[in-house]
């Protein structure tokens, strides 16, 4: 008889595809790598097929099985995510006020409403999306009910969520080499991944000058797509038209972004950490 797939194999089994590899889905999911091995190893065997193709391929290719079987992982890992939210969550049928900082764009963004949504159905949403600064200055002033920002240091009232790794970005259609005054494309002040950019610069001693200001993120990938600079952005935000600056640059490394939310008293407690624990698992 065969035996049942369990949710936390098959939620290994999906994050190590979309880390990209054993030691990356260790990290994500904090466990050594032998664990995921070993988790892996036992999926297989309870499904009596490989799911990820070895022997010194690059990266973790899925096998045909791996195939069929990432398929269902996702739908039953998403619908055992959200029956245990909706039966565990705190029952919230008010009007809440969430803002979301601009810089997530388009990848973390569709995971934090969709988490919203599936977490709370009967809440009466609103949605600003703004710088955070922005956020947090609304948030103070009791505009806003709980924020999801990017962080440089622990402070109260905050549920951490992930790190986001910051990268140099560029066009993939200009050339190589990188000009000298830097040219910078930014989002306006105030803005942690400006300030990032600027902080790493000026440490440095690397030349920069502020070639194009935008406020939005599809401003700012438009601009360095059309190659009038260069910017810092969430490494799970580089789209097409894009790539990735590596070390033979040169250019300085930037901070990480510590995502978290923060809510506005302690009514929006037990809310803020039923939405980050959902999305924490929608994004893993």
């Amino acid at each position: 008889m065969t035996a049942d797939l369990d949710i936390d194999l098959l939620r290994t089994f999906a994050t190590v595809h979309q880390a990209g590899g054993f030691s990356q889905a260790a990290d994500v999911l904090c466990r050594s790598q032998p664990a995921i091995s070993l988790q892996i190893k036992r999926l297989e065997e309870r499904v009596g097929a490989k799911v990820f193709e070895r022997g010194g391929m690059r990266g973790v290719p899925l096998t045909p099985a791996g195939l069929i079987l990432l398929e269902y992982a996702r739908q039953i890992i998403a619908l055992h995510d959200e029956a245990l939210a909706r039966l565990t969550s705190p029952k919230i049928k008010t009007f809440i006020r969430l803002g979301i900082l601009e810089e997530l764009g388009n990848y973390r963004l569709p995971a934090v409403l969709h988490s919203f949504s599936k977490v709370f159905p009967d809440a009466n949403l609103q949605v600003q999306v703004k710088l955070s600064n922005h956020l947090l200055i609304e948030m103070l002033q009791g505009r806003l009910d709980i924020i999801v920002i990017a962080s440089e240091a622990d402070v109260p009232d905050a549920v951490p969520l992930w790190s986001e790794q910051l990268v140099w970005v560029a066009s993939s259609s200009t050339s190589n080499s990188v000009q000298v005054p830097l040219p910078l494309v930014t989002l306006p002040e105030p803005s942690f991944y400006r300030r990032a950019a600027i902080r790493a610069l000026n440490k440095s001693g690397q030349q920069w000058a502020s070639v194009c200001t935008s406020s939005t993120m599809a401003g700012i990938r438009a601009s360095v797509i059309a190659g009038l600079g260069i910017t810092a952005m969430g490494k799970t935000e580089v789209t097409e038209g894009l790539r990735i600056l590596g070390p033979e640059y040169s250019l300085p490394k930037l901070a990480d972004a510590d995502v978290v939310i923060y809510f506005r008293d302690k009514e929006f407690e037990s809310v803020a950490h039923a939405l980050a624990t959902h999305i924490r698992k929608s994004i893993a």
